[in-house]
């Protein structure tokens, strides 16, 4: 009857279906699973900070679209006159 276990127990083993290789199977998949977690929460991390660099970078880009005034090309003093007169309303 033992050797008849033992044997049951060996194919059981090749096969991997006894108790130490399933212990082993569960062991694996544990770790792969936390790794797993890992990975997502690092992901998302990099989410949020790729989010508020977006973000930022918006606002630069909407902060630099601003036309630049443009003085005006004054050559004499009546013009110059008229052109304070222009800003002066403003």
């Amino acid at each position: 009857m033992k050797g008849l276990m033992k044997i049951i127990g060996m194919i059981l083993g090749i096969l991997g279906l006894s108790a130490k290789a399933t212990a082993k199977k569960k062991a694996k998949v544990k770790k792969i699973d936390n790794k797993v977690k890992e990975i997502k929460k690092e992901k998302v991390e990099v989410q949020r900070k790729k989010i508020t660099v977006q973000k930022k970078k918006a606002a630069v880009k909407k902060a630099q679209k601003k036309k630049p005034v443009k003085k005006p090309n004054v050559t004499s003093a009546r013009k110059a006159r008229a052109s304070l007169k222009q800003r002066a309303r403003k």
